[in-house]
Formats: C-alpha cells, structure tokens, sequence
C-alpha cells in the first residue's frame, strides 16, 4: 500500500518517483526496471523509495489512482445536468478512455490490481463507484426505483469486464474495447428501462450476484476441497 505523504516536500518527492518509474518503464520495459533503478534515477535512495512506494506494483497503483480521480473531475461537473442514463454512461467511458488511452501497455499490470484485494484497489473502487453514483442520480429520467440503488454497483462492476478487454486488446489504438464501450451505453440503458417488470428486475438481481463474485471467490471455489482419507479396519 502505498504511504501518503503529510508534506509539500514528500509529495514532490512521491510525484518525482513516479515520473521517473513511468520514463524507467517505458525505456526498459516494467519487469528490468528495478526499485533501485527507479530510486538512483530519482536521486533517492533504495530506503527512501520504499517508504514511498513498496513496491513497483504500488507504483502500478497510485497511477492508476491518479488516472482515476483524473476521470472523476473530467465527468463530475457534466453528469448533474439531466442527461440520458445513456449519455451519462458514454461520458464516463469516454473519459476513461482519454485518461488511460497513454498507459495501455500497464492494462495487464492494472487489471492484476482491480482483481486484488489489495487496500489500494479499495480506494480506486471507492472512487468509481461514485462516479457511477453519479451517473445514477444524474440522469434523467431517473431509472425504476427497483434497481436504483444496485445500478450504480452493476454499472461498476460491467465497466471492469470493459476494461478487462481494454486491457489485453491489440487491434490498433484499441479499437475493438471502443466499439464495446461505445455499444455497452444503449445496451445497458435499455436494460435499466426493462427492469420495470418483475421478470427483467429478477434478472438483473441474478447478473448482479454472478458479476459480484470476488476472484477470490472463485478461485477458492474451483479448488476442490480435499477427501478426508478413512482409516483402514484392521483385519
């Protein structure tokens, strides 16, 4: 987890790590680039770094943070003016696409973190999941009552399996993610206005709890548990 810093000075020196682990990582690739590397280009040294930084995955986080909370303030003053649950969607994608579209080469580093249970992913969580609260109680007209509250979650945890894609998508400037991305806004939309019959909401209720499965989860559930062996009677 990375250490926040309580000075000017400390987060000059935060930012300075992470400026130069991202010039390592693009010159000699993330797996050469080595803490101590990091630490002399930066001019600090090995002990300093990691009270900053634990580890070039810690760095790999407060990025993705940082990319983040970028996304939040490019979309929190458009979503309170009473647009469609469909626009409100697209803007948020559009903005992650924008603020990521640089860092494609550390999808898979990224999608390791989403998929941990890592206290930094906690806080990015916390982060999207109020954006999409936003994108929620922004649009208009509302979506049925039935669903309100889990939307922004179901909203959430589709926009990880978009970004899944992203992550290990090759076609040129990730073409394939953006047209799922830019097709997922009506689909999804649509299907909120269904959730008005009972049928449709069941089903949603059904996709909420298959998605919500932590990877720990299921990791844990395709291990078989093992036989307890029997003792032999003697004969």
């Amino acid at each position: 987890m990375t250490t926040q810093p309580r000075t000017e000075k400390g987060r000059q020196t935060q930012a300075k790590l992470l400026a130069t682990a991202l010039e390592c990582f693009a010159q000699d690739g993330y797996k050469a680039s080595s803490m101590r590397v990091i630490a002399s280009n930066a001019g600090v040294s090995l002990s300093h770094a990691y009270y900053y930084f634990k580890s070039k995955e810690d760095i790999v986080a407060q990025l993705l943070l940082n990319l983040r909370k970028e996304q939040y303030d490019q979309c929190s003053g458009i979503l309170d003016e009473g647009n469609t649950l469909e626009t409100n969607i697209r803007t948020v994608l559009d903005a992650g696409v924008r603020t990521l579209s640089g860092y494609h080469d550390f999808g898979p580093p990224f999608l390791r973190l989403l998929l941990s249970r890592d206290l930094s992913n906690d806080e990015i969580s916390s982060i999207e999941l109020e954006l999409w609260e936003k994108v929620v109680s922004g649009s208009r007209p509302l979506p049925p009552l039935g669903i309100r509250r889990d939307l922004p979650k179901f909203l959430l945890l589709v926009s990880r399996q978009v970004f899944s894609a992203w992550a290990f998508d090759q076609s040129p400037q990730q073409r394939r993610s953006r047209l799922l991305m830019k097709n997922m806004a009506p689909v999804v939309a649509k299907f909120a206005v269904l959730c008005r019959l009972p049928v449709v909401r069941s089903l949603f209720e059904d996709v909420l709890a298959l998605m919500d499965s932590g990877p720990a989860e299921i990791a844990e559930a395709a291990v078989p548990k093992p036989v307890p062996l029997r003792k032999q009677k003697a004969s």
